[in-house]
């Protein structure tokens, strides 16, 4: 048994696209429906209320389009998901719990969290983490500005350079962690910076252990896309198109067939 629907990824701007990429690499009979609400971003800096709303429309408009399931590549988002979005009636996946797992699996002693500012604030990658592990030790280090950065598309490597130089400094500083949770998808665009600074430290991709979460569910449910099916691949976004033809650029991806200003 097949479901050909799309599956639908949201996220605050271009970084879901790290999410959309390992679908692309991974799952490359899916086809993939993207939302990206870059006139919003960050919303690392927002209410809990204005994040629900904003992600309610994403939401509406991915589940008008047909979608199967709805991977949310935002870990902001994702802090939420639990309190407004449980009761719809298609799996709406979140991307920190399969980081939380990831850190679980691998019987993980310590490690850091680099995320918004939200995020942070709402401690879910711990408590996922301690839930299953109090023994863990989580260290953890909001970033304000680094997402918006990255989203602009508009940014010099020194510009990121330095926000990534202050956030590993801040994180070291609290703690010595070998391995690190890149808890905003917009965050593996800059993994070079990541690396550069700290070449020694594993750097956890939330996006990668989503995608295998949701073709893991897929199978459970026998709604994985027909095996040889030509995949589609759209955008609908608040912001640019130029942003997102360079990120495609930049992420090394398959181009989409439409990129829609909403």
């Amino acid at each position: 048994m097949f479901d050909n629907r799309p599956i639908g990824v949201l996220d605050s701007g271009v970084g879901g696209l790290t999410v959309a990429k390992e679908l692309q690499n991974l799952l490359e009979n899916e086809s993939i429906y993207y939302f990206g609400d870059n006139a919003n971003v960050p919303y690392g800096n927002k209410s809990e209320e204005e994040i629900y709303q904003l992600t309610k429309r994403m939401v509406d408009f991915l589940i008008e389009k047909d979608v199967k399931l709805i991977l949310v590549a935002c870990n902001t988002i994702s802090t939420i998901l639990d309190k407004y979005f449980s009761d719809y009636p298609l799996p709406i996946i979140s991307i920190i719990k399969p980081a939380a797992d990831y850190v679980i699996s691998e019987n993980i002693k310590e490690v850091g969290v680099i995320a918004t500012k939200f995020t942070i604030e709402s401690g879910a990658h711990e408590k996922l983490i301690k839930r299953a592990n109090k023994n863990v030790k989580v260290v953890n280090e909001g970033s304000p500005n680094l997402a918006s950065l990255i989203d602009s598309g508009d940014y010099t490597s020194e510009e990121v350079q330095a926000l990534v130089d202050l956030h590993m400094n801040n994180i070291m500083e609290k703690g010595s962690p070998k391995d690190i949770i890149l808890g905003c998808t917009h965050y593996p665009i800059a993994i070079k910076e990541f690396q550069r600074k700290s070449p020694e430290t594993n750097f956890i991709n939330p996006a990668y252990e989503q995608v295998k979460y949701a073709e893991e569910l897929m199978l459970v449910n026998n709604s994985r896309a027909e095996e040889g099916k030509k995949a589609t691949f759209k955008i609908f976004t608040t912001g640019k198109k130029e942003v997102y033809k360079k990120m495609i650029d930049l992420l090394g991806m398959k181009k989409p067939e439409e990129i829609n200003i909403l």
